[in-house]
């Protein structure tokens, strides 16, 4: 067959010309340090606070302790969870350092562990933000997979997540670090990449090669690791002193904790502190007496738990006087009465009043608990009869 030459020549260009190729990026660990000032209370932690946080290792050095924070692709513990960034920070003078060790591609790993590894070397602790569960096992399980086991090294955690739930959560809800910045250290993020698009903009540089796209997970990564060491100033500040707190919310926040960790004296302080009343008409009254009577209800708890009985009756009928959680206060007076005091005339009128609220216990239990009182008022009078 002949083949007309204007078709052999396209035929023949064909075969020469090499197929288009995607874009083809460096590779590499891109290895990044910054400096910024340092807050000088960070090398004055109270003692009192780092207990009450958490810390329970010897004597703490701000200086043997590295901050903390990773860049991952997803949010799974699994083998498939890869860190590509993982930010550091430590205190080094006057100056707060943070290093970047960032992978652009999977096979950059070996080489961001090892930089990590012997960053991690001349520190005896870390600081983290939900690092205990998340960030450290995820760490320690890429050394893993990278065949480094051996150089992975366990050191006393410090993670700030669960102090800032204990503080915060009733009055902020979330307790994102993000929230806390803007709401409680007064530092909003501005321009800010938003941590569940980080995973998005990762995996689309990994195929277009694309390092802008780098840019906000870095300055991003970098704010948190600052922002860490700003926390734990704040934090120890507050565990340390929590009666300088005042915002109301954060008062009874600071007593549950206490109380958590067993410290029951200063937990009734500052459950007494956030149960004062609030200026009568004012914002702060009418929200408040909800966390009054959560502050008065866990007062009456740790009374009863100790046995002070007259406490606990002056806490509930101080609930009475101030119309919080009339149920339930009305229900423990009644028991109060019956079982500790044998005054069975006051039991049943307080069961009587619990049973009306809605708050009260159970109608079937109320019932039996009225129709026992009873009884034993009757046997009381027929007792005192038979003494005549």
């Amino acid at each position: 067959m002949i083949v007309p030459s204007g078709l052999r020549a396209k035929l023949n260009a064909m075969k020469t010309e090499a197929p288009p190729t995607p874009p083809r990026r460096q590779g590499g660990l891109i290895c990044r340090a910054s400096r910024q000032p340092l807050d000088p209370a960070i090398y004055d932690l109270p003692p009192v606070g780092l207990r009450r946080l958490g810390w329970c290792g010897p004597r703490f050095d701000i200086r043997r302790c590295l901050f903390l924070d990773t860049e991952t692709t997803g949010l799974s513990h699994g083998a498939g969870t890869v860190a590509f960034l993982v930010g550091v920070g430590y205190a080094d003078g006057e100056e707060f350092v943070v290093e970047q060790y960032l992978m652009r591609d999977y096979s950059d790993e070996p080489a961001l562990i090892d930089a990590l590894c012997r960053r991690m070397e001349g520190f005896d602790c870390v600081c983290t933000f939900n690092g205990r569960t998340f960030d450290m096992p995820l760490l320690e399980t890429r050394f893993t997979m990278c065949r480094m086991r051996d150089r992975w090294r366990e050191l006393e955690n410090l993670d700030l997540l669960t102090a800032a739930r204990r503080a915060w959560k009733l009055r902020l809800g979330s307790c994102k670090l993000s929230v806390i910045e803007s709401e409680i250290l007064g530092m909003p993020r501005q321009d800010d990449l938003p941590g569940s698009e980080v995973p998005t903009r990762y995996f689309e540089f990994l195929k277009t090669g694309d390092e802008a796209l780098l840019s906000g997970i870095i300055d991003h990564n970098r704010q948190d690791i600052a922002t860490l060491a700003t926390l734990l100033v704040r934090l120890c500040a507050i565990n340390d002193r929590p009666q300088a707190l005042t915002d109301q919310r954060d008062q009874f926040s600071m007593g549950r904790s206490l109380e958590r960790q067993g410290e029951l004296k200063p937990a009734r302080e500052m459950y007494c502190i956030s149960a004062r009343p609030r200026p009568a008409g004012t914002l702060a009254a009418l929200t408040g007496e909800r966390i009054a009577g959560m502050a008065n209800w866990r007062l009456y708890l740790l009374c009863r738990k100790s046995g002070d009985w007259d406490g606990a009756r002056e806490v509930l009928e101080q609930m009475l006087l101030r119309r919080q959680m009339l149920g339930a206060a009305c229900l423990e007076l009644s028991k109060l009465y019956e079982h500790r005091l044998k005054d069975y005339r006051r039991a049943l009128d307080y069961a009587l009043q619990s049973a009306e609220r809605p708050d009260g216990e159970p109608p079937e239990a109320s019932e039996r608990r009225i129709a026992r009182i009873r009884r034993k008022m009757k046997q009381d009078m027929e007792a005192k009869d038979g003494d005549i």
